[in-house]
């Protein structure tokens, strides 16, 4: 039987997620001699019910649940849905108890029973959410034809932007320290319903970008690519962190693409673009500290602000450059471009509103908060960055429409033979 894309999409996320727990389990691999002078019973007889720490726990969770959830995905191809639910746990029990007693030759591991435990109900977590990522997929309404995808160059920058902002600085640091450093965000949740939304209208945006880049079918499939990509990245890139809110939205997101991919081409592109703008004004209006008495903008004054930014703060401010905040912005604004010209507006057009909003923004709030003079130099690095997305997307759309052009003025010519 051939092998689908699905499925060894799978493998090698079940790969990956071994190797990964593989790694942060047995870190940094000081392994001891004559830990154990029996055998596998006199090693087992080693293990015990020690107590973790709150984060040690929840970090043992968190680590098997894409082991149960890969596991389920793939043994489900082949077995009903309760033996793959039984089966992966049962793997994920192996695998664990495997490492517990790896860790009696590591020198500084504490082999647990309670790790054991955790790490079991983790694997049956998984393969839980295996469940419902199979119940939503299968009432997801894809056409019996598989049409071509339309290869938006757009959207090939909007899904680059996307995965540039959540995997900078792009340096990989493999410590165990780094893995507890990334999950801890989650010991403690804060969730906060401004960011969740803004995470989930990113989401949505990313998503309809990968289903013109993608064959409808593979639209889910492609998702959960990206999804893993930005979770084993934020994982092992060093100064990034899980965010509470976004996993929230991405547990939301996934029932709601079950509304929107029902919706028509044309009103399903206003709601993303309705949802986006507020996002973008949450963005760029929060938060704020507002005057007691908002002011009306000063034209001239704020030109004589702008000028002394660019003499005084412009060095300063490119020493300073954070290069995650950045990725931020050049995704929050290539997304609206995008999304506005998904609308059917042409591309000057979405330009144009695109960059309007921003200034629009930025001058509101010079106009609204307490310290307009430290917004300057903000509205600045705003404002050439919207230029810049703007001039990358005239330009992909360009080299597109031109290797257009080429081929059907090759195709006359070869007709015309």
């Amino acid at each position: 039987m051939a092998v689908t894309r699905t499925s060894r999409l799978v493998v090698w996320l079940l790969l990956g997620v071994v190797l990964l727990i593989m790694y942060g389990s047995l870190y940094p691999f000081h392994f001891k001699a004559n830990a154990t002078h029996g055998g596998f019973w006199q090693a087992l007889d080693q293990l015990s019910w020690a107590r973790a720490g709150r984060g040690d726990r929840i970090s043992n969770v968190l680590l098997y649940l894409p082991l149960g959830f890969c596991l389920f995905l793939s043994l489900n191809r082949r077995y009903r849905r309760r033996i793959s639910l039984v089966l992966a746990t049962v793997l994920g029990a192996i695998l664990s108890l495997a490492v517990e007693i790896a860790q009696i030759y590591v020198s500084v591991r504490v082999p647990s029973l309670t790790d054991l435990t955790l790490n079991i109900a983790g694997t049956l977590l998984g393969a839980a959410a295996g469940i419902a990522w199979g119940a939503i997929a299968s009432w997801m309404p894809f056409p019996v034809r598989t049409e071509r995808a339309s290869g938006d160059p757009g959207a090939i920058v909007v899904v680059g932007l996307w995965l540039a902002w959540r995997l900078a600085p792009f340096v990989p640091h493999f410590d165990l320290g780094k893995l507890k450093a990334a999950l801890r965000p989650l010991f403690d949740p804060q969730f906060d319903a401004v960011t969740t939304f803004s995470y989930l209208a990113y989401w949505l945006i990313v998503s309809e970008a990968l289903s013109a880049l993608v064959r409808k079918p593979h639209t889910l499939e492609a998702l959960l690519m990206l999804i893993a990509s930005v979770l084993v990245g934020r994982l092992i890139v060093a100064n990034q962190t899980f965010v509470a809110a976004e996993l929230l939205a991405l547990v939301i997101l996934l029932p709601l693409l079950l509304v929107t991919m029902r919706l028509a081409p044309q009103p399903k592109r206003w709601l993303l673009l309705g949802l986006l703008l507020i996002a973008f004004a949450m963005d760029r209006l929060s938060p704020l500290q507002f005057a007691a008495t908002a002011g009306s903008i000063d034209l001239w004054s704020e030109l004589a602000q702008l000028g002394a930014a660019l003499r005084d703060h412009t060095v300063q401010t490119l020493i300073a450059i954070d290069i995650v905040t950045v990725f931020g912005r050049l995704f929050l604004f290539g997304a609206l471009l995008w999304t506005i010209r998904e609308t059917g507006v042409s591309m000057t057009v979405a330009a144009v509103a695109m960059v309007t909003l921003v200034v629009v923004c930025g001058l509101a709030r010079i106009a609204l908060i307490e310290d307009p003079g430290a917004q300057v130099p903000t509205l600045l690095t705003d404002t050439l960055l919207a230029l810049m997305i703007a001039a990358t997307f005239h330009y992909v759309h360009r080299q597109r429409r031109n290797r257009t052009l080429l081929a059907r003025a090759n195709s006359r010519r070869a007709r015309s033979r």
